[in-house]
């Protein structure tokens, strides 16, 4: 659906509500009058119906239920699902309660006569608190059965509850049976393992294994890191990755890891290493030494030339001793290697022992794992059982009936049932009547009816202002804003029809029955034409009403009749109006036969007069229906233009009009349009013409 259809469809519902409301406002006393009707036959089905009497109780239905003989912790919940009330009403309220309580009734009080009673039940809402009732023909009848309800109730959860103590009791002896089996089994086996293996001796070999490969990993990772430090070629990264590698922060926050820190230890002390190091330290020390001997005297002494003879002597011995260290370096780290081996075959000898010791081990830790499992199931299922050694009552913290039945009051069952469809009924044909009373109504309600039912073009749409009373003139200045426009745009209308040849300039205005607006708009456009400059003639043409004689203030003067009986020359019965270039000519006396006048020569000779005379030529002419004399006088004139009234015109009577307009021939070249809302978008009046007005003034201030 495009914008314009939807637009459409909107604007159709939207006119076929008004017309609801329409019919509403006129007949606004059908839907009270159907709807007392519906109540006051509810009424009456009420007082007709047989006595009846209730009794009421209430009763707390939680979903755990505690045994008095039951353990600490025992007890049986119910599953708190969802449904869980509904199911308790539904057992409730089922045959085997309601029977059983009937046969209660009828053993405990065998002098009350047995009747159909109606049991209703009610969940408060948030609570386990159920509301129930019993309506019966007997209120004492109603009050013991609805005890003997309640009563049976709690003996069939009892009953259920037994039941299912039992099933469980059962299921627990079924696994204390399996169970012990297991046991058994068990235990042969951990006797049959104890037999074979020493398991004391298993658990300290399995200990002693695991520390001495704890020991010997330790060993493989200072022999691996001191390895790794003596990678390097030179001895000075060597001692420097040594270094940096002990001052690292170990886990436990120390200064170093202890493999680390042996290792750095293993290669400061090593033979020509250890000597290589503190030869540095001495060349360093005569360094310093020499520089602050140099701050005090001059190169040429003999202690600084003694001191820088040393200095180069101590170079000298740093280049011997670092080949020596660089070559010590590789024969020591290829016999670290040779222990690295050595040392990890030895682990995997360890490993494998521990092995071979922690099978037997594993297999009975599995063996005293299952045994305890089994022991512990067994104890918790000898528990649960003698906590399910129950009574046949129910502990009084359990189902509880909170209120017992009360005495049984005079009720009358459905009552708010058949009013509620009384009013309902009432309403509904209520509203049939308006439907079908709107359907009846064929009265014009909008312009998109308008449209569908009439293919003549609507030239001009009259709004319906409040200060546009019938026949109401505009004048120079007119404050009805939205009132005058709507001439002005049927004006142009007619200015500037979409014809060829020569344009209409004499017209008749017409409506199918009277009070539909049709002197309004012959007069107002009649004014509005004079106010455009052009010279404008009205003539009252309806001779028995005279309203536009009556408007003008011409009642009683010669006018048309005068002329069409040849009593007086036409110039003699048109007079000047208060309105600049606008003149009346009055319908005159009324006369007899107006119809054949007009259709005489006398009426064509006028016309050709009047026609010559002046721009446009209006008359306002008798609605069609009522008399003959406008299909008459139509034929002869330029144009007719239709006029009909939202909400009045009926579309049967305008459309035989119309058709009778066709009949004789005349030139309906329009609809005008009386009583449009201005709010209504489709009639395009969506501004308001005042607040435009307004604005205007206020810009030219």
């Amino acid at each position: 659906m495009d914008q314009s259809n939807s637009t459409q469809f909107f604007a159709k519902i939207r006119v076929q509500i008004r017309r609801y409301i329409g019919v509403m406002q006129r007949v606004w006393w059908l839907l009270p009058l159907t709807v007392s009707i519906g109540m006051l036959i509810s009424a009456i089905v009420v007082l007709q119906l047989p006595a009846a009497y209730q009794s009421s109780a209430e009763m707390a239905v939680p979903g755990t239920l505690m045994f008095p003989d039951s353990a600490t912790s025992g007890g049986y919940n119910e599953d708190r699902t969802d449904n869980f009330n509904g199911t308790q009403k539904a057992l409730m309220m089922g045959s085997q309660v309601q029977t059983s309580a009937a046969q209660l009734v009828e053993t405990l009080h065998p002098e009350l006569r047995h009747t159909d009673a109606d049991l209703a039940v009610i969940i408060r809402p948030n609570t386990e608190i159920f509301e129930l009732s019993a309506t019966s023909p007997n209120p004492a009848y109603s009050q013991a059965f609805l005890d003997a309800v309640m009563q049976q109730y709690l003996t069939l959860k009892k009953g259920e509850l037994r039941a299912q103590a039992d099933t469980t009791t059962e299921a627990i002896n079924d696994q204390l049976k399996r169970l012990q089996t297991e046991i058994d089994a068990d235990d042969a086996a951990m006797d049959e393992f104890a037999k074979h293996n020493d398991v004391s001796l298993l658990e300290k070999q399995g200990t002693d294994a695991g520390s001495y490969l704890s020991q010997l990993n330790q060993q493989l990772d200072q022999l691996q890191t001191e390895y790794n430090l003596l990678g390097m070629e030179d001895v000075d990264q060597a001692l420097d990755q040594a270094a940096q590698t002990a001052a690292l922060p170990s886990a436990n926050g120390t200064n170093a890891a202890p493999a680390a820190l042996q290792a750095d230890t293993a290669l400061t002390n090593f033979g020509p290493i250890a000597d290589y190091q503190k030869a540095r330290q001495d060349l360093a020390a005569e360094q310093a030494q020499l520089a602050d001997m140099s701050t005090r005297l001059k190169p040429k002494h003999p202690k600084i030339v003694q001191l820088n003879d040393q200095i180069k002597g101590t170079e000298a011995l740093i280049v011997t001793l670092k080949q020596q260290s660089n070559e010590a370096l590789k024969t020591h780290r290829a016999g670290i290697g040779t222990q690295i081996k050595n040392l990890q075959a030895m682990i995997e000898q360890q490993r494998a022992r521990a092995l071979t010791l922690s099978a037997p081990l594993a297999e009975y830790n599995h063996l005293k794992a299952q045994a305890d499992r089994a022991h512990t199931e067994y104890n918790g299922l000898l528990t649960n059982r003698g906590s399910l050694n129950i009574t046949s009552n129910v502990a009084p913290n359990s189902l509880i009936i909170t209120e017992p039945a009360s005495l049984a009051i005079s009720v009358k069952p459905g009552i708010f049932k058949i009013v509620g469809l009384g009013i309902l009924g009432g309403l509904m044909v209520g509203l049939i009547a308006i439907f079908i009373l709107d359907k009846m109504d064929d009265r014009i309600a909008s312009l998109i009816e308008l449209q569908s039912l009439f293919p003549e073009p609507v030239l001009g749409q009259i709004p319906k202002e409040t200060l546009a009373s019938e026949g109401a003139l505009l004048k120079p200045g007119d404050e009805r804003q939205a009132f005058i426009e709507a001439f002005r745009t049927l004006r142009s209308s007619l200015i500037f029809l979409p014809i060829e040849g020569e344009r209409p300039k004499t017209f008749v205005i017409t409506s199918a029955l009277p009070d539909e607006g049709k002197t309004t708009v012959s007069s107002n456009l009649a004014v509005t034409l004079a106010f455009s400059g052009a010279k404008v003639l009205l003539i009252d043409a309806d001779m028995r009403s005279g309203k536009v004689s009556h408007l003008f203030g011409a009642q009683g003067a010669v006018g048309l009749s005068n002329v069409l009986t040849k009593k007086l020359p036409w110039k003699e019965a048109v007079s000047a109006t208060w309105i600049d270039n606008l003149y009346l000519m009055p319908c005159g006396p009324a006369v007899q036969n107006t119809a054949e006048h007009l259709l005489g020569k006398v009426t064509d000779q006028f016309i050709r007069d009047v026609y010559d005379e002046f721009d446009y030529v209006l008359f306002d002419s008798p609605p069609v229906i009522i008399l003959d004399d406008t299909l008459s006088l139509s034929p002869k004139i330029d144009a007719t233009l239709f006029v009909l009234r939202f909400d009045q015109s009926s579309t049967r009577a305008s459309r035989r009009a119309l058709e009778l307009l066709h009949g004789r021939q005349a030139n309906v070249i329009g609809l005008v349009v009386n009583g449009v809302a201005i709010s209504e978008s489709e009639y395009n009046y969506n501004y308001s013409y005042r607040q435009y007005g307004t604005k205007y003034q206020e810009l030219k201030a």
